[in-house]
């Protein structure tokens, strides 16, 4: 099944190997076909000159095959008069591809051999007859394989079976929550529900190392070979924060089609609530927007009553608060901060903090006092295992019931923070300097606003601005000198 124009010692011959998925990344099945096909090469006498492959791309599936464009183009220049490949079925599968390699492989008069199939003879009627049945041949087989496989993809999606090729980020290959990934997902879904932009988190989720589940794998794009960096940006947040996986949902073609049979992250409502404020169009016409001073756009000017914005004039190294409109006002931007965050937080940490939120149908008090008294619990769950009090699967089912409760909790007082910054601060007050630390300037400045109004005050000539400490601050502003806090809870 060569072209009988070629000779023996003319022959310059090229190996093309392929596999159509490749589940481990490791390129094995090339590999394989390509230790055969020198194998043959060296029995045949044929001197290899080049290698093209295409690993983890199918030949029927219609999608460009660098491998395979690269061996017609060595072809058409004459740079090979052989061919050797492991199976026709490696080679080509649509007969779109066959009738290319015919055209080419005859006028080039290119000799073709496969490990596994013998001779391809293009140059007469009879060899191209056989390479076109054998191709319809293949092509049944594809469809046929196709057939069986999306049946038993819609069986294991209606009965909740746990698949993936890649590992999804939060998870093990086997479905089981994996840390810090499932941790820093849930945060990042109760953080964006109360006002934290998507870059912000990708920003600091790059920051702290975590990498995208594809990072190291190759790609080949335009015919250069690309390794992914695993960086997150807005959009790859925004579609992991939106898939249903995360809060347990089966889905088979961009259907739901019911519950599945691992460990959700979030619970169905938190899910769809945040997939609703993802989907909003106003928002999506300002993501990009993500405050860096928490004062700038909230502080205001205490001579005209216009909003204060951050700036480093003078040449100063540390950022400042000034007028917006007019320069009436400068202040030292981090000493305010401090000052504004210390007040905050002394606020947010009394017992009476509740009454601060705004109405709302949601009992933030009471799911507060009700979610404490559910880790007290998981608490005892643990050291009642540790005392052989109980076994695994019973520490199994009473740690699913109770997980199960905390999730509805968290998602209720998710949704009182999306309606009030306040509400996502309070959640434990034993630790809002923490929740005050984590926040975002974005979200410290809307909590800020729905508290109070920051009046800075023009200082009395002489004053020295960059000599002030926040309990310097707290002096002036007592004798009205510096800054004015109007509560408006």
């Amino acid at each position: 099944m060569g072209t009988a124009r070629s000779t023996k010692s003319q022959l310059r011959a090229a190996i093309y190997t392929r596999i159509s998925a490749d589940q481990t990344g490791e390129r094995l099945g090339v590999t394989r076909q390509l230790e055969d096909c020198l194998a043959l090469a060296d029995q045949l006498g044929w001197e290899v000159v080049a290698r093209f492959d295409d690993n983890d791309i199918s030949a029927f599936n219609g999608k460009t095959r660098p491998g395979f464009e690269s061996l017609l183009d060595a072809m058409k220049r004459g740079e090979i008069n052989a061919l050797i490949c492991w199976h026709t079925d490696r080679l080509y599968r649509s007969m779109k591809d066959l009738e290319r390699l015919i055209d080419i492989a005859d006028t080039a008069q290119v000799a073709i051999r496969t490990v596994n199939g013998g001779d391809l003879d293009l140059s007469n009627s009879s060899g191209r007859m056989m390479a076109r049945i054998l191709g319809s041949v293949s092509r049944a087989e594809s469809e046929h394989k196709g057939e069986r496989q999306r049946r038993a993809n819609i069986q294991r999606a209606e009965a909740g079976t746990w698949r993936t090729v890649n590992r999804p980020f939060g998870y093990t290959t086997t479905g089981e929550p994996l840390e810090p990934e499932a941790t820093a997902f849930r945060a990042a879904v109760h953080d964006v529900l109360a006002g934290k932009s998507l870059r912000k988190v990708s920003m600091e989720w790059n920051a702290a190392g975590l990498k995208t589940t594809l990072a190291g794998k190759q790609r080949t794009e335009k015919g250069l070979t690309k390794i992914n960096s695993g960086q997150w940006n807005s959009q790859r947040v925004r579609r992991l924060l939106m898939n249903p996986r995360y809060a347990g949902l089966m889905v088979h073609r961009d259907k739901e089609i019911g519950a599945g049979d691992w460990t959700p992250l979030i619970d169905v409502d938190t899910h769809r609530g945040l997939v609703a404020y993802l989907s909003e169009p106003t928002r999506r016409k300002c993501t990009s927007f993500e405050r860096k001073y928490m004062g700038a756009g909230v502080y205001v000017c205490g001579r005209c009553g216009g909003p204060m914005k951050s700036a480093m004039p003078g040449g100063r190294k540390s950022s400042a608060y000034v007028c917006r409109d007019h320069a009436h006002v400068l202040r030292g931007g981090q000493v305010l901060d401090d000052f504004v965050s210390e007040i905050v937080v002394r606020r947010l940490s009394q017992p009476d903090a509740h009454l601060l939120l705004d109405s709302t149908e949601i009992d933030v008090d009471g799911l507060q006092t009700e979610r404490a008294g559910l880790q007290a619990r998981l608490d005892e769950l643990a050291d009642a295992f540790a005392e052989g009090d109980i076994n695994a699967s019973q520490l199994r089912t009473g740690t699913a019931k109770l997980r199960s409760k905390l999730a509805v909790i968290d998602s209720q007082l998710s949704d009182a923070a999306r309606h009030d910054p306040v509400a996502g601060l309070i959640a434990d007050r034993k630790r809002v300097q923490q929740h005050w630390d984590d926040a975002s300037a974005s979200i410290r400045g809307q909590v800020i606003d729905a508290l109070m109004t920051v009046t800075i005050l023009p200082l009395p000539k002489g004053r020295r601005t960059d000599q002030l400490t926040p309990a310097r601050i707290a002096e002036l502003e007592r004798d009205g000198q510096y800054v004015r806090i109007d509560w408006k809870r």
